[in-house]
């Protein structure tokens, strides 16, 4: 696991930030990617890993950082595509600028991430990409409209991907969590109830679980807390 490096958006709370001491716990070598750069050196400094400021809705700032990492640490194993924000409410009251931010981020910085790293890995014939998807990619309500289409293309793009890029050697996989108990609401400015969440930590074992068995692409993988479906 020495010299597998796994890159993680969305890195300095959450799930992402979890993720770090559970891949460096499994042997990994992750990387800590996030857009606030403040937040980055504190977080990257905690954990004792490389940490690069990185939003990734800037197609440009993806090219860019991503070649600086690579060139800082060699080829990357694995890619978790992480980040991501929420949008709630109706639809008609949201503002264009609330709709590009959203597909910005959860849609096109997923597929311009994966559009980065994944030549190399198809190159060496190995590697891993993991995309943190949403129970909300699974299934239609009211007040998630664009949230849930953002989520619903990277569905498509994964499940297309898994497919082409197996055969390669490369496995492309999605993780569907349900409510997890993250600042990911109160950042949209959103109240929930996150003590019937699943916790961060269990997000993270999961997605480690995903990546370590290089024999199997695990597809579609969704969870939710036992406490959430009261």
């Amino acid at each position: 696991m020495k010299n597998k490096r796994v890159l993680v958006t969305g890195a300095t709370s959450g799930i992402g930030l979890i993720l770090i001491d559970r891949l460096m716990d499994a042997g990994y070598t992750p990387i800590l990617t996030a857009r606030n750069a403040d937040k980055v050196r504190s977080a990257a400094a905690e954990k004792g890993v490389a940490g690069y400021a990185l939003d990734v809705a800037d197609a440009d700032a993806i090219a860019q950082i991503c070649a600086q990492i690579v060139q800082d640490h060699g080829p990357l194993w694995g890619l978790v595509n992480n980040a991501g924000i929420w949008l709630e409410g109706d639809f008609d009251a949201y503002s264009s600028t609330d709709i590009k931010a959203v597909m910005d981020t959860n849609t096109m910085g997923t597929i311009n991430m994966t559009h980065t790293v994944l030549p190399g890995m198809l190159l060496r014939g190995r590697g891993s990409i993991l995309n943190v998807v949403s129970t909300g990619a699974l299934y239609t309500r009211k007040s998630i409209s664009v949230y849930a289409a953002s989520k619903w293309a990277i569905r498509g793009f994964t499940g297309c991907l898994e497919a082409e890029c197996a055969p390669k050697g490369v496995r492309v996989m999605g993780f569907y969590p349900g409510k997890i108990a993250s600042n990911m609401y109160e950042t949209a400015g959103v109240e929930r109830d996150l003590d019937v969440a699943m916790t961060p930590e269990q997000a993270a074992d999961m997605i480690v679980t995903m990546l370590s068995d290089e024999s199997m692409v695990w597809s579609q993988i969704s969870g939710r807390a036992l406490k959430d479906y009261v």
